[in-house]
């Protein structure tokens, strides 16, 4: 699954990537994702690359970076109450508003953060644009505190304001997928057991299970379940923990970069997550990972639950 929040725990490897491989074709001029809708320009004395999640804008002769992806807020006030809130991972990354919010135009907001990213110090300029016509962007340029000036707060809007908004073209395989899981039960599982020896008499061993399942019903909405519960087996003593949650919004089929396609849930709470979709050798693959799709048949309660 992608979301804003886990995109940018990959960053800090994009850059890496862009700045030391000549083997990675890095693009100038502009960028044009016709199955989005989106396209802009990366500004002279900066190249960009494409990466998972989004996009990354770099230099090898200035200090710091530029990263694009996209969000599903349609109008400022809902990105102005998201710049309030900053973000905040497990991971280390953690940026707080340290300026004030801009109302950059009638399309457009931007603020100053300051925090850490992965752990490392960063400052950053974020602009955030809503698009009447689909997937809006998000743009973040930063840098650590000691090289980070007024170059990256203009990186980031001149990108912004070259960015233009189009009606996506979207590929025949986004119907079809959308067709396909209609009233579909999709599962993952993955389970481990192991039996490590005897001590005292008594075996020794653990193991974890995890499932997720997602409900895709045709009247637009989802159901997500997961649960995931781990034991350890140590001289007679057993103890477990268990965690399981379920969230409800609406799922739709986009078309990606990669002209396929991607299934996005939208939660009611204002996640999002994203699985691109793979069928091979007779299977379904979500972000790579193998998904049994089931529509419930006589006698076996495989189905989705939409009722």
């Amino acid at each position: 699954m992608h979301t804003v929040k886990s995109i940018l725990a990959s960053i800090l490897l994009s850059i890496v990537t862009i700045a030391g491989s000549d083997a990675v074709a890095q693009a100038t001029g502009e960028v044009n994702f016709k199955t989005l809708g989106i396209r802009f320009t990366i500004p002279n004395g900066w190249v960009g690359q494409e990466v998972n999640g989004g996009y990354i804008v770099g230099s090898n002769t200035q200090a710091g970076f530029a990263f694009l992806t996209i969000h599903q807020y349609t109008t400022l006030a809902q990105l102005t109450q998201e710049a309030w809130k900053g973000i905040a991972e497990q991971n280390g990354t953690s940026l707080k508003l340290s300026g004030e919010i801009e109302n950059l135009n009638e399309r457009s907001i931007g603020a100053e953060y300051s925090g850490t990213l992965e752990g490392q110090a960063v400052k950053a300029y974020i602009v955030g644009l809503v698009n009447p016509l689909g997937s809006g962007v998000t743009i973040m340029a930063a840098s650590t505190p000691d090289q980070y000036s007024a170059t990256h707060q203009q990186l980031a809007q001149q990108l912004a304001n070259s960015t233009q908004f189009s009606q996506p073209q979207t590929p025949p395989v986004v119907e079809e997928w959308k067709q396909t899981l209609q009233n579909s039960r999709l599962t993952y599982m993955d389970s481990y057991q192991s039996n490590s020896g005897s001590y005292g008499g008594y075996s020794t061993g653990g193991g974890y299970s995890s499932e997720v399942q997602i409900h895709l019903c045709g009247q637009g909405f989802f159901k997500y379940k997961s649960s995931s519960s781990m034991s350890v087996d140590t001289g007679g003593a057993f103890g477990s923990s268990s965690d399981s949650g379920q969230g409800n919004g609406t799922w739709d089929v986009v078309g990606n970069t990669q002209d396929g396609a991607t299934l996005r849930l939208n939660f009611h709470n204002g996640e999002v997550y994203e699985y691109n979709l793979e069928y091979k050798d007779n299977k379904t693959f979500l972000n790579g990972s193998r998904y049994f799709r089931t529509y419930g048949t006589a006698g076996v309660d495989d189905g989705p639950e939409c009722f």
